[in-house]
């Protein structure tokens, strides 16, 4: 999602967890009620200061089949908001490494790169890595080790 910078916690949310839920639903729209937390992703903070300046504590939340129309975006908030398959997100094709440059996702409308593209390819890592991951789709099923 792209939205402008300087995300905090406000006095009244009583940890990150309720601060991601918090700005979710006023950002793009999706009700705190509809999202199964799942955990926090752990990022090397080191790679994280060099990226944004500033520490950032991505949350991981499960929302089942969420379609662009399932979004309503605060414009004063979010100037655009999409959603990526997954099968998209673990297609190597869809990546670009460079030496000391953060990844970058190019399976999208537009690149998935900086913060968000680190975070997304630590997601895919860390998360995701440890497991085979099957994705079916109608009759048709893919098989992917990541």
């Amino acid at each position: 999602r792209f939205e402008k910078w300087g995300k905090v916690s406000t006095g009244n949310d009583r940890t990150i967890v309720s601060t991601s839920l918090r700005e979710m639903e006023e950002e793009i729209g999706i009700s705190m009620e509809e999202v199964n937390v799942l955990g926090i992703l752990r990022c090397n903070w080191g790679e994280v200061a060099k990226l944004t300046g500033t520490a950032v504590t991505p949350v991981i939340g499960y929302v089942g089949n969420l379609t662009d129309s399932d979004m309503n975006i605060n414009p004063s908030e979010v100037s655009e908001c999409f959603t990526v398959p997954l099968t998209k997100i673990l297609d190597s094709d869809n990546w670009i490494y460079k030496p000391k440059l953060p990844p970058i996702f190019n399976g999208c409308p537009y690149p998935i790169w900086g913060l968000t593209g680190y975070i997304l390819d630590r997601f895919v890592k860390d998360v995701l890595g440890p497991y085979q991951v099957t994705l079916s789709k109608g009759n048709d099923s893919t098989r992917i080790k990541i």
